[in-house]
């Protein structure tokens, strides 16, 4: 079974390893000096906060974010901009919130206070987005996240929307997965391990598959936590090994799942693994591992070519401008962050107004089916009391021919399932 299984690693938010993929650097800050129109009066400027880390260890995903915001804020400009406001030019003010938790909240607080923002897209990291909610809840700006963290929509918070899935889906997507592959496969998949990292985006993860593994009927042979950026994970593969399990889930940012595949390659151990590394989604993995990459499998929460972007040639467009201009394709980080920057820019089209509390307004009484914004699977936003995404699922991923293509569910996919040694 192990030799026709392949290793299946999802992804959420994360720090991402595009350092050698990132060929631009992050805009200035914008200071904008003008006062926000209450009264769809012709205005000049509006401007939208985006706010994500250009520093430090997130760095790489963060600026990930900030191209596509920068390249949303292109088209919404050629586009005549806001209409509303007799045409008001959207600018993007580029906030860094560095990669430390314990800072982000007075560097968003001092940012809010001197710049007029009308909106703020991010930020895609559920370890940054939690620390900020007071302080966009203080102001009362509207922030568009995609950040994965079930606490971000189900906190008593008014101006925070969550445009992708909560973590915990990761899980049934997961599950759902698996139990295609033993339902529609043969595949015989009964013992699970769940392992992952110690961190607010590691532990919502692994609690969704927990009580969806128990619940699909899986036994959990193994939950154990690791310390991020872990050095030696070779008591944890033994671990692994010794429980026994069909399948592994595990919960990982970039450097430590490479550390524990690589680790699992040295000990001759190959089971399914079904993992939560998000560096096994960036454009870096398909360079590094070259045809070796064909097979792997990731769960996200956005990709580029699901069947949503595939079969509307303007979206797939975007997806690939976005290439040309940047390099690589557009990432999990990236396509959520071009859409929430439409979100923002139709909450205050509708609002005519640049007034943040109008702005949030007009985007919770709203609904998408066409245009940009429906570049979030599966082709619709609204939102639900909390201010979710009601619509959104996770996907599945797997890497053929250097990308990452989209093939669970497979409603949602273009492209068949191809998993080494299995005759599909």
């Amino acid at each position: 079974m192990k030799k026709i299984l392949s290793i299946i690693l999802s992804a959420t938010l994360s720090l991402g390893i595009m350092a050698g993929c990132v060929g631009e650097t992050a805009a200035p800050i914008a200071q904008p000096t003008g006062t926000p129109s209450t009264s769809g009066d012709k205005v000049d400027t509006v401007y939208i906060g985006m706010a994500n880390p250009l520093t430090g260890a997130n760095a790489d995903a963060g600026t990930q974010d900030l191209y596509a915001a920068q390249l949303a804020v292109k088209h919404i400009n050629a586009k005549g901009g806001i209409k509303s406001l007799g045409g008001a030019k959207v600018e993007l003010v580029v906030i860094d919130t560095t990669s430390d938790s314990t800072q982000i909240a007075q560097i968003v607080e001092r940012e809010i206070s001197g710049n007029k923002l009308s909106g703020i897209v991010g930020t895609g990291f559920s370890g940054l987005t939690l620390p900020m909610l007071p302080i966009i809840e203080k102001y009362g700006i509207p922030t568009v996240t995609n950040s994965i963290n079930d606490k971000i929509t189900t906190s008593d918070y008014d101006f925070i929307f969550q445009a992708v899935p909560k973590g915990s889906s990761f899980g049934q997507t997961q599950v759902d997965y698996i139990k295609y592959l033993i339902d529609e496969k043969g595949i015989d998949i009964k013992k699970v391990a769940i392992v992952y990292e110690n961190s607010s985006y590691g532990q919502s993860a692994a609690e969704g598959s927990l009580k969806i593994a128990e619940g699909a009927g899986l036994e959990v042979v193994l939950n154990a936590p690791f310390t991020p950026n872990f050095s030696d994970a070779s008591s944890l593969v033994t671990a692994m090994k010794e429980s026994g399990a069909d399948v592994i889930l595990p919960v990982a940012y970039s450097q430590d799942a490479k550390l524990i595949v690589n680790t699992m390659k040295s000990m001759n151990y190959d089971p399914l693994v079904v993992a939560g590394g998000a560096g096994f989604l960036w454009p870096q993995l398909g360079k590094e591992l070259g045809e070796a990459s064909d097979g792997l499998t990731s769960v996200a929460s956005w990709n580029w070519d699901s069947a949503n972007i595939s079969n509307d040639p303007e979206l797939l467009a975007i997806t690939k401008e976005f290439e040309e201009t940047y390099g690589y394709y557009m990432t999990e980080h990236a396509g959520p962050s071009y859409a929430a920057t439409w979100i923002i820019k139709e909450g205050i089209e509708k609002a005519a107004s640049a007034d943040p509390s109008a702005v949030r307004d007009a985007i919770a009484g709203s609904s998408y089916d066409s245009g940009e914004i429906t570049m979030i699977q599966p082709g619709k936003v609204s939102w639900n009391a909390g201010g979710w995404n009601e619509n959104v699922k996770a996907v599945m991923i797997q890497w053929q021919g250097g990308y990452p293509r989209t093939i669970f569910p497979r409603e949602f996919s273009v492209t068949e399932i191809m998993i080494p040694g299995v005759d599909y």
